[in-house]
């Protein structure tokens, strides 16, 4: 697929409340798109839809061809995902976890037990593997979380703030991982870390309150706004 998400005329209503206003945008194949937006601006309603985690009031979403309302199973095959913070059994470790999500998807016993093993050591997690997550830290949940994400190599990546919770040094890892998995992958990012979002997206989409205000490449914005930052104040009405 030349565009393996698109977003169609896409409003979300909480009761009364307009979270997301006729958002449209299409992202093409192994291209790393940042999705800015202030707080309440629509992101995470976005990406929920996305993961058919929520339906949508109106619009569509299309992952890979398939509609994510009407065939969720083949839509979602294709993705990996971290929505909001992760959290997962503490009684489990993270072999047992990635074991136990694997079979849910399929995965045959020899392969799943290969790719636990390269994402565990992908993630910083070997040393960690037969430990219960119970005693695991935010951002230690946060990598295997983002291990659980990439477990059956899936093409599209989505991921909500998923540096949340890291030490700089994690951080810096984290957009390591992504930089060097995304390569190949199309990667559909929210995140609030302007330097994060450049290293690691090519275009960015800016929201604010529920309407896309932008959706360009980082460098013509720079060009045009003198600093993506300076874009994002002046798009989102200097709120952050």
């Amino acid at each position: 697929m030349d565009e393996p998400i698109v977003i169609e005329n896409l409003s979300k209503y909480y009761n009364h409340f307009l979270a997301l206003d006729n958002l449209s945008l299409k992202v093409k194949q192994n291209e790393n798109i940042g999705l800015l937006g202030p707080n309440g601006a629509g992101k995470s309603t976005t990406l929920k839809i996305l993961c058919g985690l929520i339906r949508s009031s109106s619009g569509r979403v299309i992952i890979n061809g398939q509609n994510v309302a009407e065939k969720p199973e083949q839509a979602l095959s294709n993705i990996g995902a971290i929505v909001e913070t992760p959290e997962f059994y503490p009684f489990l470790t993270p072999e047992e976890t990635l074991k136990y999500l694997g079979r849910l998807r399929g995965m045959q016993t020899v392969t799943l037990k290969n790719r636990i093993v390269e994402v565990i050591t992908l993630v910083g997690l070997e040393k960690w593997i037969t430990v219960k997550i119970e005693k695991f830290s935010r951002g230690m949940k946060q990598r295997l979380a983002l291990a659980q994400t990439l477990l059956h190599d899936p093409p599209i990546l989505i991921l909500d703030e998923p540096g949340l919770g890291l030490d700089p040094r994690g951080v810096v890892e984290f957009r390591e991982i992504l930089e060097d998995v995304g390569k190949d992958k199309t990667v559909f990012f929210a995140s609030h870390q302007l330097t994060e979002v450049t290293q690691i997206c090519s275009q960015v989409a800016v929201i604010d309150h529920g309407k896309l205000m932008v959706y360009s490449n980082i460098a013509e914005l720079e060009k045009q706004y003198n600093s993506l930052e300076n874009a994002y104040l002046e798009l989102t009405g200097g709120v952050s």
